[in-house]
């Protein structure tokens, strides 16, 4: 639930409002108003709420998350619909997993092994190896198009390099 409809304090009431855009939550990650514990009864998923104890240092759900986890993770949404001048819904899973993969690789490899792994992630994904995407023919013949130009990958420059590697 990226948005809440109306201003001032959640309720229950507000959260029903937007049921209907929710499909398949398992877990709402919360503080612990009662509004979310009806409604994480009501959508049957895992109410897991952040505990405000002046005593602990951070302020953490029992299985470690957090609310500036949160709030990182829609700070990172805002840059993707930015970024791409907003997305479709349709696509909503796809751009979230290969952001959840983008800080995977960030954290495991150094910065100048950070591409060539996430490439060889992706390139290895069943979007990429789609057969109906390898197999449809392309309707002109780049070669055929460029190589009397000597542009691009058929430029004497590119060709020598290749040529010496």
């Amino acid at each position: 639930m990226m948005n809440i409809v109306g201003l001032g304090s959640e309720s229950f009431e507000k959260y029903m409002s937007v049921i209907n855009r929710l499909d398949n939550v398992k877990k709402l990650i919360s503080d612990t108003k009662s509004c979310f514990k009806q409604f994480s009864n009501e959508l049957k998923a895992e109410n897991s709420y952040i505990k405000t104890s002046p005593t602990q240092k951070h302020y953490l759900t029992e299985d470690g998350n957090s609310l500036a986890s949160v709030n990182k993770l829609m700070g990172e949404i805002e840059n993707i619909i930015q970024r791409t001048h907003g997305f479709s819904t349709r696509y909503a899973q796809e751009y979230l997993d290969f952001n959840i993969l983008r800080k995977q690789i960030k954290y495991k490899y150094k910065r100048d092994e950070q591409a060539k792994k996430l490439f060889e992630e992706v390139k290895d994904s069943e979007f990429i190896k789609n057969a109906l995407v390898l197999n449809t023919p392309m309707p002109i013949s780049l070669k055929e198009a460029y190589y009397e130009y000597h542009y691009g990958i058929f430029s004497d420059a590119y060709l020598k390099k290749q040529q010496n590697s």
